[in-house]
């Protein structure tokens, strides 16, 4: 609703700025849809996102913190150095769960644009639930789903890999 053409939040913010009223259709126009769909995802999973890598901040050893300010090193060097190293885990495990996310993001879009304006927002997630339910081709929909399964496999499988490199380097 916050992106209502008329009486959404959102223009009239923009109105009460520019001082006109300002009326942009934000999911009938296909780049402002697909804009407004990115917006919305990332708003919703922007805190799961900065919980994880939190908890991974709050496992980074405060002692060698320490030392290395004692030692001299900026901000940015302990960052580089001692923080982003310990956080490699983390991070990986964060970019596994939204790559993993994006494929099977479902709801959000469908019932922001159900896939529109024509294909401007469509997704795999919601291309296989169009051909399941409208074109009834159940042998494509069970190949695309199994490429997907594969597809995503070899993301975990990467993923764990770099996640047990990060383990060693960091031992």
């Amino acid at each position: 609703f916050m992106l209502f053409q008329s009486g959404g939040p959102v223009n009239d913010i923009l109105s009460a700025l520019t001082g006109s009223p300002v009326t942009i259709a934000w999911l009938s126009d296909p780049t402002l849809a697909l804009i407004a769909v990115m917006v919305a995802d990332i708003w919703q999973w922007t805190p799961l996102m900065f919980l994880i890598l939190l908890a991974g901040l709050v496992g980074v050893p405060e002692d060698q913190i320490k030392a290395a300010t004692l030692l001299g090193a900026n901000p940015w060097q302990r960052f580089v150095t001692i923080v982003l190293p310990k956080m490699k885990t983390i991070i990986i495990i964060a970019l596994a769960i939204r790559v993993i996310e994006n494929f099977k993001i479902f709801d959000t879009l469908y019932i922001m644009t159900g896939g529109g304006p024509g294909v401007a927002t469509e997704t795999i997630s919601v291309y296989i639930y169009k051909l399941t339910t409208q074109d009834l081709i159940w042998g494509y929909v069970a190949a695309i789903a199994l490429a997907i399964l594969i597809v995503l496999s070899i993301v975990a499988v990467f993923a764990m890999k770099r996640m047990a490199r990060a383990r060693e380097v960091a031992a």
